[in-house]
């Protein structure tokens, strides 16, 4: 589906952590069959969605290290290199974060924090990309929310994922890496970990309507969200990589388009042709980290990456949703 082009990157040395999960391998396989050397970094942690499949069939060769990018001395060999290192790599699920707070912390902050050193010591003319959350900002206190919105987390996963972008922050002012800050919204389309409904509401829905089974809603299902294709993810990261005022800086990346989830559900159960809706009550598990309704704030990344999102969501899902049913059980 990617049309976008990235000659750019053709002949250039470059490493992805997580690069076999969701994000990442999308990115990895753009990047190497543009003709980049690509490298990806991947722990394998359980339950996270890394996937050797994820690079099956990829136009172009990708090597893989099993390793976790807190380990200075299986990374540096990788990294000391590469010219853009896009560091993907992350625990996501918000619920996961408030069963065990210390092991988010150990993933998102402690790991990232010990990479950013090895970057320090063994590369520090290299670009840096990370991907960061909207989640940073908690609930919103005002729609649409901007970069200079306040950062209040509602859950653990939100402290750990802004004390990691804010790292890099800070080592880009402070050291020189030429690093910035990805914060996405609610990404969804092919390779994303279906198992479960712990990794956000957008692979519950596809999984529950590509098995016929009802998508829960809670409470009246009115919240609305921007969802971005992972297409449009991998132009925004990799326009961020090229972008030589994108040093020290941070960016929202969000979609025009904020449907409702009640929305969003009807339009994966339209796009699968199965599928139902129920309502239930909100779980007090649930309740107390939801953030209402959000809608981003883009125009930063419109400014500095010439950056817009070009795929609506009914689009993109039918793009997801065939992906799926030719790989359905790979991801069950």
């Amino acid at each position: 589906m990617l049309e976008h082009d990235l000659s750019a990157f053709s002949g250039a040395r470059c490493v992805v952590t997580g690069g076999l999960g969701f994000i990442g391998s999308n990115l990895a396989r753009a990047l190497a069959e543009a003709g980049a050397v690509v490298v990806v970094v991947d722990a394998l942690v359980p339950q996270h969605g890394g996937d050797h499949r994820n690079l099956q069939g990829c136009g172009a060769p990708v090597d893989v290290v099993l390793a976790d990018i807190g380990d200075a001395q299986a990374v540096a060999p990788v990294v000391a290199r590469a010219e853009y290192v896009f560091n993907v790599a992350g625990q996501v699920s918000h619920l996961a974060s408030m069963e065990d707070p210390v092991r988010d912390l150990d993933l998102n902050a402690r790991s990232n924090l010990a990479f950013l050193e090895t970057m320090r010591k063994v590369n520090p003319d290299a670009v840096i990309v990370h991907t960061s959350t909207r989640q940073v900002y908690g609930r919103p206190r005002y729609l649409p929310v901007d970069e200079e919105h306040p950062t209040t987390p509602v859950d653990v996963n939100g402290i750990s994922k802004l004390a990691a972008e804010q790292a890099h922050l800070i080592y880009a002012r402070t050291h020189g890496l030429r690093a910035c800050a990805l914060r996405l919204t609610n990404v969804y389309g092919p390779r994303q970990r279906l198992r479960g409904d712990d990794s956000g509401f957008l692979p519950s829905f596809v999984r529950r309507a590509l098995l016929d089974e009802p998508i829960t809603l809670y409470g009246d299902g009115l919240q609305f969200r921007d969802c971005l294709h992972v297409d449009d993810v991998v132009v925004a990261i990799t326009a961020a990589a090229l972008c030589t005022h994108a040093t020290g800086e941070v960016f929202n990346l969000g979609h025009p388009e904020y449907p409702s989830l009640r929305e969003v559900a009807g339009i994966i159960i339209d796009a699968a042709g199965s599928g139902s809706l129920v309502t239930v009550d909100w779980p007090p598990e649930r309740k107390r980290i939801d953030i209402g309704s959000y809608r981003g704030d883009a125009s930063k990344a419109k400014q500095f990456l010439d950056w817009v999102p070009v795929v609506n969501l009914a689009e993109g899902m039918v793009d997801t949703l065939s992906y799926y049913r030719r790989h359905l059980s790979w991801y069950l």
